[in-house]
Formats: C-alpha cells, structure tokens, sequence
C-alpha cells in the first residue's frame, strides 16, 4: 500500500513538474484579410457590385494592425483576441471583423484577422418624423477617408428642436494608435454647439492606464412643456472643460478595475426668452470639480446577430459592472460656493439559454445645502432570440424608469414619441417622474436581396406616463400598438432604417389619439 501511495506522490509531482515546464503558446504569423465592400465572390455577381468596389478605398492593412491587441511572438490569449474583433467590430467603417486562431503548431498559433468594410461615402438627405415631429436634413460624409479610418462630415439638419448646420471629424487613431479625437463645429438656428475631445480609452480589459481632455461648449433655447404644450422658452449658455487620468488595478484579460481622477470644470447661464413664469428660470450654476471614480467590469460578452443590427453581429456585455463617483466644488478653486457631487452604477446581465436580461440602476445627486438634483433610473431589458435559421426572430421587453428629486428647473422627463411611446407626440406626457414599457416582437429575412438590403417585420406594443404626481398617477399609463418595417442595410454606416405605424389606445393632453407613422433611422429602442 505504501509503495502504491508513493507511486502515485511521483506521478503527481513529475505531472506537475511537466506542467511548469511545458512552454506557452504564442502568437506566430499574422495574416491581415481587408475585404472590400464586396468580396471578389460578391462582386462577381453583377458590374454593379464592381462598379461599387472601384468607387471605393479600401481600409488599409496598416490601419487595421493599429488596433490589434497582440504582436507576433506575443503570448497567445484567445480573450485578447475576441476582445480585438470586438473592437474592429465597433469601427463604424467596418461591416464585419473576425480574429481566428490556427490550431497550435511548434509552440505557436497562426492568427488571421479578416474584415470587411462598409460603404463609406454617404451622400444623403434625410426625412423622417419622430412624435409627430417632421425632421429633414442633407448630409455628405466619408466615414473612411482615404481608407484610413478617419470620419469627416459636413451636414445640414432641422430637426425637432433646432436646425444646424455642422462640420465633424473623428480619427480613431489620431497622433498614435489607441489615440481618439473627435471635434465639431455647428451653428445652429437658436445659437451654436463646440466640441473637441482627445481621449486614449480603456481599450481594453487589461489597458494600464487611460487619459482624456476635451471641452464642449453650446447656447441653446430651452424649452419646458406641460400639458403637451410648450408654456416657456429661456437661452441657456454652456461650458464644460474636463480633464482626468485613470490607472487599472491589476489589469488582466478577466475583468477590470479602475482607477480615475481628474477635475471638471462647469458653467450653465440662463435668460428668459418671454415674459411669462419667470419662477422657473433655472439658477446659472459654476461647479469647479475635483472628481475620483472607481469602475469595475467583468469580461462576459455574447456575439449575436439579427438583435439591433439585423445581419451585422452586436457585442453584449453581460458581466456584472458598476461604478462609483464623488466630486467637491471649493470655493478655493473659483466656486461660488462649496458643493459636492456623487454618482453610482451598475449593471449585471445573465444568458438564459437563447437569448438574456439586463438590469441597471444609476443614482446621482448634488449636495449643495442638502441634496438637489437628485436623479434615480433603472433599466431592465429582456431579449430572447427564436425562429429558423433561415427566418430568425428576435423578443425584446425594456422597461425604464426616472424619477428626480429637487431637480435643476431646464430638467424635465419626458414619455412620448421620442422616448418610445410611438402612437403619442413629442413632449406629450411630462414631469418629474416617467415610466416606458416597450415589447416588440422582430422577423427578420436572414438574407440580403440584391446584396443589398435585407428587410423585416415588427409588432410592438408601448406604455408609459410621465408625472409631477407620486407613484399612484405615475401608473395611470398610456399605451399604444403597432406594426412597423425594419430595412437593414449592412453594408453602410446607416445600417437600418425603420418605420413604425402606431395606434394610441389613450387621448394625450390635448385630446387626441388615433394613428402616427414614424421613420428615421436606427431602431426606436
């Protein structure tokens, strides 16, 4: 017996001998596939698909070495490759992104990564209506300039609150890679919008460090409404600078925790545009912010198509995330006064063996002679994917909820066309608490037509109410029913375009109800 005893005591500790000893894999050859907006296979279908790839750059091999996440001769980690093909899935010029590893040989793995680009040239005009609100507007954009990667844009648009007339840019690899920058410049018909943003994110989970600077600046008219209609207008005038750093806690590829200070600099000044109920114009407001903030994410993502994007596969996150923020304002850093501000999160998601559940709360306040400001929401969404292959089907339910406390007097919540009630006008329903259920069910063809678009179906069904009122008047719902067409277009930063035909059951405050087609692009939720 003994013998046997020690027989086995060798054989685990030559096991384990052999475990410290067998080398790690690593990353042999890369083999970068950048595929036009049509393979050679697809555009051998007609000259038009031809006539398509010859009109168009395609993105350049270097760009999209930019933002692997590996080298060759680096250890071999199949999360820091599907966390690579997450992030050239999320690049708006790209249709499509896959990393795949070979099976190991001499102590290496082999790694192709093919993508596919979309159509990036746009010009367009657009028209559509949201909440009984018609918007239109004409725009000329390349999201892929000079196969680069780069998004310049320069449009006109009128839309529901404002018309404006704006120049963008975004270079996802701006000085170096990893490195983002975003301006924008717009002149609007009731003032104008600044912005400038250059960031080096978290790109991913195992990134050490992360900083950020932009400004953004606006003057605007503001508008409160109360019983659907508008009952006053005041100018506001906005500044913000920000700056932070953050450090990540022991990075690796399983989750992250961070670290992140910085400071945040606020001002808001508002005018009355009438004479009318001065007692709402809302206080001008200087915060000068000190801020920290801890975050932390879990890596737990699913890949699905035929969700949001039809075709076109989304990335979900369904590890469990939250985050944790204070500030303080003294009055040694140019404040009027001292005040303080907190901000908490989080977030979790769970697979239910075809399809998941999302909830999330988020609670903010400003402390500022007891709290004011206060905001609390909630979120839960529910997707179950179903059908055929070849007709896939996809349930959606989302539920959210608001409610604020002593808010600042521009804020207001909103249950209407534009927040997902489809059968009822912008600003129907307004206070300072709001309810939306959505329930849609999606059919989607599966297939492209023509290589073209491929369209779908939805039956929908809303409900919802906002208040002043407590709890009891928060429930006395609207809803609405309706149908809807969803033509996916995967080969364009589009992507989707919808129409929706929907039925209010319940009269709105100026007594209307009946039916409202709304159209625009993205899906309404």
């Amino acid at each position: 017996m003994k013998s046997v005893l020690l027989a086995l005591l060798g054989f685990a500790v030559a096991a384990a001998l052999s475990a410290q000893t067998e080398p790690t894999l690593r990353i042999g050859t890369i083999t970068i596939h950048p595929l036009d907006v049509y393979s050679d296979t697809e555009a051998g279908h007609g000259p038009l698909y031809k006539l398509a790839d010859r009109l168009h750059i395609e993105t350049r091999t270097s760009v999209i070495e930019k933002f692997l996440l590996f080298h060759e001769g680096d250890p071999y980690s199949p999360s820091r490759l599907a966390e690579t093909e997450r992030n050239l899935r999320a690049l708006g010029f790209l249709k499509s992104a896959s990393v795949v590893a070979s099976e190991p040989h001499d102590g290496v793995v082999d790694v192709t990564v093919t993508t596919q680009d979309s159509w990036s040239i746009a010009p367009e005009t657009q028209a559509g209506s949201k909440g009984g609100k018609s918007t239109v507007g004409a725009t000329l954009s390349e999201t892929n300039l000079l196969g680069l990667g780069k998004d310049m844009e320069i449009g006109w648009q009128h839309g529901v609150d404002r018309s404006r007339i704006g120049v963008g840019y975004t270079d996802p690899a701006f000085f170096a890679r990893y490195w983002k920058a975003n301006f924008g410049y717009g002149v609007n018909s009731d003032g104008y919008d600044h912005r400038f943003q250059v960031t080096r994110p978290f790109y991913s989970f195992a990134t050490p460090w992360a900083t950020d600077i932009s400004f953004t600046g606006f003057r605007q008219f503001d508008h409160f409404y109360g019983g659907g209609v508008e009952t006053e207008r005041f100018r506001q005038k906005h500044r913000e600078i920000a700056a932070s750093f953050g450090v990540a806690l022991d990075p690796n590829d399983a989750s992250a925790h961070r670290l992140t200070a910085g400071f945040r600099f606020i001002d808001d000044s508002f005018s009355l545009m009438n004479h009318g109920v001065p007692q709402l114009l809302p206080a001008n407001r200087e915060f000068r912010y000190a801020f920290i903030r801890y975050d932390s994410a879990a890596n737990d993502f699913v890949k699905l198509n035929f969700v949001n994007k039809d075709i076109r596969y989304e990335d979900f996150n369904l590890g469990r995330q939250y985050s944790i923020e204070g500030a303080i304002s003294p009055r040694a850093l140019g404040a009027d006064r001292t005040t303080s501000y907190f901000r908490v999160a989080a977030g979790d998601g769970k697979w239910l063996g075809n399809g998941f559940i999302m909830p999330a709360v988020a609670l903010s306040s400003r402390l500022d002679g007891g709290p004011r400001n206060t905001i609390a929401g909630t979120s839960v969404l529910y997707v179950r994917r179903g059908g055929r292959a070849s007709h896939p089907t996809a349930f959606f339910s989302r539920l959210s909820m608001s409610s604020g406390w002593r808010m600042d007097a521009e804020q207001q919540f909103f249950a209407d066309g534009l927040t997902g009630l489809r059968g009822y006008r912008a600003h129907a329903f307004e206070g300072s608490r709001a309810i939306v259920l959505n329930v849609e069910e999606r059919l989607y063809l599966g297939r492209e037509i023509l290589q073209l678009a491929s369209p779908g179906i939805v039956a929908f069904a809303d409900a919802g109410n906002a208040t002043n009122g407590g709890l009891t008047n928060l429930m006395h719902v609207k809803s609405d029913i309706g149908i809807g067409l969803r033509m996916g277009l995967p080969r364009t930063p589009k992507n989707l375009l919808r129409v929706d035909l929907a039925y209010a059951l319940n009269r709105d405050p100026l007594g209307r109800k009946g039916w409202l087609v709304a159209f625009s692009s993205g899906q309404a939720f």
